[in-house]
């Protein structure tokens, strides 16, 4: 089956993971897929033979979204996929649309996030929903228990459609030598390291690992990431003093993540809005003990089958994740278990059940 991929963006991210792995896996599994941006946001895809982009930059405005879905719709056209897989808010949307004008009429779409009530997002949720109720795509993925029950009142128009499928989570394809990955990524040696990934935005909310540093004199931080709130971080790092404990390494590709964590002594999210946390599962899954928010999705998708939670649940402010970090410290023998329990998600998120899931909705 020749299938394509709509994202919206193209950057180093948690959305765009999950797309590699459905695309690798469906390629693995005979299919031909390819992944069209919207735009290009950074350089990560740039070398990606099996990657395309509509825009060179973000479209501003109603004349550039217009110029985006023109083009996504001709690229589809031309394309003649069998299928469109659609990832996010915007690629659902524009994705749909360009391929119903194609005339692709087999499209799965994936849902994010809880839906918005405000602002643009808002009228985003708002069009989804009557394309979800009006059948214009033919399934509707969600990737966690709590992600689904954020539709329970939506109607069942619109649910009957909804598939659940977990994201799948890959393993490190190699041991990392830890001090070889701090010389990798210009990390100091003899230091008590939490790492933490993730674009670097409010909601991310990196600021409470720098006030974290405020607390824990022992302990430095690297962030890999890019966005906009670097500089504040910066700023914010200097005003307490301990720009000398936080280190921004940049935006680390999918293929050196694992070499990235593996840096780590232990890994810390504390992130404020989630609906799965794929970057918090990786750190687990490759043996980081994890400090991460006290969010539901976390909870859920933090405990191994067993029942055994793979990380310390906080407070998602520089409080909490002090405290968690500092129970890190103190107890070695808490560290070691959040790391056995982490090692043990990988079952619980395999790629290939993940890959196979899509392939049923798309053969159906």
């Amino acid at each position: 089956m020749k299938i394509v991929q709509v994202q919206t963006q193209a950057e180093a991210a948690g959305a765009q993971r999950i797309s590699d792995m459905v695309g690798e896996g469906l390629r693995a599994r005979g299919h031909a897929v390819r992944t069209v941006f919207m735009y290009r946001k950074t350089e990560a895809y740039d070398g990606d033979p099996h990657a395309d982009f509509i825009l060179t930059e973000q479209p501003r405005g109603l004349p550039g979204q217009v110029r985006a879905t023109v083009g996504l719709a001709r690229y589809l056209r031309a394309a003649r996929p069998e299928a469109v897989i659609t990832y996010q808010h915007y690629g659902n949307i524009f994705g749909t649309i360009g391929a119903r004008l194609a005339g692709v009429r087999h499209i799965v779409a994936n849902q994010s996030g809880a839906p918005y009530s405000r602002g643009v997002m808002g009228l985003l949720s708002r069009i989804d929903k009557l394309m979800g109720m009006a059948g214009l795509y033919q399934s509707n993925v969600v990737n966690s228990g709590w992600t689904e029950a954020q539709f329970d009142r939506y109607p069942l128009s619109y649910r009957r459609r909804m598939r659940r499928i977990d994201h799948g989570v890959p393993v490190p394809g190699e041991e990392f030598d830890k001090m070889a990955a701090r010389e990798a990524f210009g990390l100091p040696q003899n230091i008590w390291l939490a790492v933490s990934s993730g674009r670097l935005t409010r909601t991310k909310n990196q600021i409470a690992l720098v006030g974290a540093l405020d607390r824990l004199p022992e302990v430095h931080v690297a962030l890999a990431g890019a966005g906009p709130e670097r500089e504040a971080l910066v700023a914010f790092a200097e005003s307490r003093g301990v720009a000398d404990r936080l280190h921004l390494v940049g935006e680390v590709p999918p293929a050196r993540i694992f070499e990235f964590l593996a840096a780590g002594d232990a890994y810390a999210f504390p992130s404020m809005v989630e609906t799965f946390g794929l970057a918090c599962v990786e750190a687990a899954i490759s043996g980081l003990p994890v400090v991460a928010s006290n969010l539901d999705v976390m909870r859920e998708v933090l405990t191994a089958e067993d029942g055994e939670p793979a990380a310390l649940f906080v407070e998602a402010d520089a409080g909490g994740m002090a405290e968690g970090l500092a129970d890190l410290l103190a107890r070695p023998e808490s560290k070691a278990r959040l790391s056995a329990a982490g090692r043990r998600l990988r079952d619980k998120y395999s790629p290939a059940r993940m890959c196979a899931g899509y392939e049923a909705l798309l053969v159906a």
